[in-house]
């Protein structure tokens, strides 16, 4: 049907030329013929002849264009309506046929031997040869039985809901300073320990020499994160929702949790360099991260403590500062009270913003909870940091998370893997503008 309609679109386009140029012939002949009667000359008959033989011909050829475009209308009209069970009245050709029913009454025919078929004709018939990629998800649900085998189908009800777990990812790296570098390395120029210096003279001392600053070369390493998953090809074919888009979806939060970890607490090693583990090998006094460690001999967090915090660093750094914390030590902050029980953290008006201090706090659920009885913690831990993340931690994108679909590699087993990498790295580069709070 669509090579005869290509082909009426051909002779439409034929008959349109050769209409325009029947119209131009006959524009030029008028137009002579009118200029010499116009200047009182007689009218051959060759040309009333030829001119009257011109006419009639753009009238046929007019009928026959009409004729071509109701015969397209017709045959368009006739491609989105199904054809009649019994054929069409008056018709010798017998009732169209879908193919899969071509291919079941051949199947019966031949006594129910699959061999006898093609295979075109066994992929509407037998399960093993289906391609169930040009199935809807709706179809998918009824191939629930063979018929030969005194199967039958029985509806079932699917919910348009998926229920899925929820995710707790680290969202350091919207308050990190970001870059994407173009090698394997970031290198980042910095002050090292010692300064250079200047010094007081009188009239009677002349210049002193003044030491060289101690410069230093900060590496940021893009480290890579990766991983596949294989599933059967039945498992894709059958399921009844976008199983791939799933897994890629699930994938993807499965890294962005595993980057948000080791922005946290990593150990450097094949990994990012996480804020807490600096934490616990620098000392403020070598220039290393602020620490301000509590007050309190059964390890509880006290509001005193946090105010030494915010101060415990450059007063630089306070006005930009964040506070990180897990859920539950945010949940300890809300219970600070006074001395009449009144929560010290209270909504004003009808917006409640997540501040302490003036400050906004950031959940991050890879910090430390409480490890004993609510709310206490354990000696040496880090459950609040506080600071300007975005000069304080650097983090590096090499390569993005890209997905890569093998379905080769391991064909032999009738499974697909998708496979799944980044390349990232992290690192603390400016120690002094974060500050951490440590359980004694």
């Amino acid at each position: 049907m669509n090579e005869e309609v290509k082909d009426l679109v051909e002779q439409i386009h034929r008959l349109n030329k050769h209409l325009d140029e029947r119209v131009k012939t006959i524009e030029e002949r008028q137009s002579k013929t009118e200029t010499k009667i116009s200047q009182g000359g007689p009218v051959a008959a060759e040309a009333r002849a030829e001119l009257n033989k011109i006419n009639d011909a753009i009238s046929n050829e007019i009928k026959a264009y009409r004729q071509l475009v109701l015969e397209q209308k017709e045959a368009m009209l006739a491609m989105q309506r199904p054809p009649p069970t019994n054929g069409y009245r008056g018709s010798s050709a017998g009732s169209w046929k879908p193919p899969a029913t071509k291919a079941i009454e051949k199947w019966i025919r031949k006594g129910g031997d699959a061999s006898a078929l093609t295979m075109e004709e066994r992929s509407y018939v037998d399960f093993n040869h289906m391609n169930y990629d040009m199935y809807t998800p709706e179809q998918k649900v009824m191939v629930s039985a063979a018929a030969d085998l005194g199967g039958f189908f029985a509806g079932t009800d699917l919910s348009d809901k998926f229920i899925q777990k929820l995710f707790l990812i680290s969202p350091l790296r919207a308050y990190a300073d970001t870059q994407t570098i173009g090698g394997e390395k970031l290198l980042i120029p910095s002050e090292g320990a010692t300064d250079t210096n200047i010094f007081w003279s009188d009239e009677q001392t002349g210049f002193q020499a003044s030491p060289d600053p101690n410069l230093g070369m900060i590496e940021i390493f893009a480290r890579e994160l990766n991983g596949y998953l294989k599933l059967s090809r039945q498992n894709l074919e059958d399921s009844v929702f976008d199983v791939e888009g799933y897994i890629l979806k699930r994938l993807t939060r499965q890294f962005a949790q595993k980057e948000g970890t080791a922005f946290i607490s990593g150990n450097g090693v094949a990994r990012p360099e996480g804020i807490l583990t600096v934490a616990a090998i620098t000392s403020p006094v070598a220039g290393g991260m602020n620490q301000f460690t509590g007050t309190s001999g059964s390890h509880l967090l006290l509001p005193s403590d946090l105010i030494s915090l915010m101060h415990v660093g450059k007063s630089g750094y306070r006005a930009t500062g964040t506070w990180l914390m897990s859920n539950s030590t945010i949940g300890i902050c809300r219970l600070f009270a006074d001395t009449t029980t009144r929560p010290l953290w209270t909504v004003f008006g009808d917006e409640f913003r997540e501040t302490l201090f003036g400050r906004p706090i950031v959940e991050m659920p890879d910090m430390p909870n409480q490890a004993g009885t609510f709310p206490a913690f354990t000696a040496g831990q880090f459950p609040v940091i506080f600071g300007d993340i975005g000069q304080g931690y650097q983090i590096v994108d090499r390569v993005g998370l890209t997905f890569q679909t093998l379905k080769e590699l391991f064909a032999i087993q009738n499974q697909v893997a998708f496979l799944a990498r980044q390349r990232v790295g992290g690192k603390v580069v400016l120690p002094e503008a974060i500050s951490v709070l440590k359980m004694g």
